[in-house]
């Protein structure tokens, strides 16, 4: 007999990857339009680096 375990499969979003790579995300983030903090986030994550006020500014 075999006996399996089905765990939830849990959604990574971009701010909790945020969040475990870099830190607190940036105060200022909610400050701006929900979609584009969403896209200054994911660009975060692919260069590997976190934000800055000027990411936001380009």
């Amino acid at each position: 007999m075999v006996l399996t375990l089905e765990l939830p499969i849990r959604q990574i979003t971009p701010q909790h990857a945020y969040e475990q790579r870099f830190g607190a995300l940036p105060c200022w983030l909610d400050e701006i339009d929900p979609a584009e903090a969403l896209s200054l986030l994911r660009f975060a994550l692919r260069r590997g680096a976190p934000l800055a006020p000027a990411d936001y500014l380009h």
